[in-house]
């Protein structure tokens, strides 16, 4: 049985809740970055969070139907059905960054500045979320003898010795959260940030997918999210070698 969360007018299970809550807090979080480095206005800010957390809901949701498409070709009635769970944060930053690329190129801004801003709500809402998976069982490591395996459940509720994914998934976004603060502090050119988050994160996450015990689609030994993060991955070191070698003169922060 999954925890749930009695909000008097509505059941909630504590992992969708608390996903909701990592969002809430990152989008908190990127106006603040904003604010704070006093780029863009608030009511664009929030036209864009709007335009872009539609966009990446439903591309988290598209992502995970893709790699589920088996179960849901026997249910397609449950493929709008979100309250059942079944959300991909590879999905959702994709369409989220395609979302934000459209809408600054419509509004002739940078979409750097936005996209550093994002970066700094991502590692924290990431955080939160694992926390909802942790709870859930969800995302669960994999079966192992290891001196730092934990009885932890899998999301049927089969308590096992298993790697630590989620506290090890919550310790690199928390970790990573700290670390983009501090570097916000040299205040880096724009997209410096969320290149080193796509980078960190994606790197890491591919390596923790080894350790990971859920079931999904295979491309021989390597789980499809790891494919994708190695992709991310790539993509960002390509363009943080670009950032390092390449000066970009008289930049502003001004984004309107």
């Amino acid at each position: 049985m999954h925890p749930t969360l009695d909000l008097y007018f509505i059941e909630m299970p504590v992992y969708t809740a608390l996903v909701m809550l990592g969002a809430v807090v990152g989008v908190l979080v990127a106006y603040l970055y904003l604010r704070v480095r006093r780029i863009g206005q608030r009511r664009k800010f929030i036209d864009l969070a709007l335009v872009v957390f539609a966009a990446a809901w439903i591309g988290a949701r598209a992502y995970h139907v893709a790699l589920n498409g088996e179960y849901y070709a026997a249910r397609p009635d449950e493929i709008t059905q979100f309250g059942l769970g079944g959300l991909a944060m590879r999905g959702a930053l994709i369409a989220g960054f395609v979302a934000l690329a459209i809408y600054a190129g419509m509004r002739r801004t940078s979409v750097w500045h936005f996209a550093d801003a994002g970066a700094l709500g991502l590692t924290i809402g990431q955080a939160i979320g694992w926390t909802g998976a942790l709870a859930h069982g969800a995302n669960y490591g994999v079966v192992s003898e290891s001196r730092i395996a934990q009885d932890l459940p899998d999301l049927y509720g089969l308590i096992q010795p298993r790697f630590p994914l989620q506290p090890a998934e919550i310790i690199l976004f928390v970790g990573l959260f700290v670390g983009l603060l501090f570097f916000a502090t040299r205040q880096p050119r724009a997209g410096a940030l969320f290149l080193a988050y796509l980078l960190i994160a994606s790197a890491a996450n591919c390596a923790l997918g080894f350790q990971r015990g859920d079931e999904t689609v295979f491309v021989g030994a390597l789980r499809i999210d790891q494919i994708v993060d190695a992709t991310f991955a790539a993509l960002a070191l390509v363009g943080l070698v670009r950032y390092l070698t390449i000066a970009v003169p008289g930049q502003t922060l001004n984004a309107n």
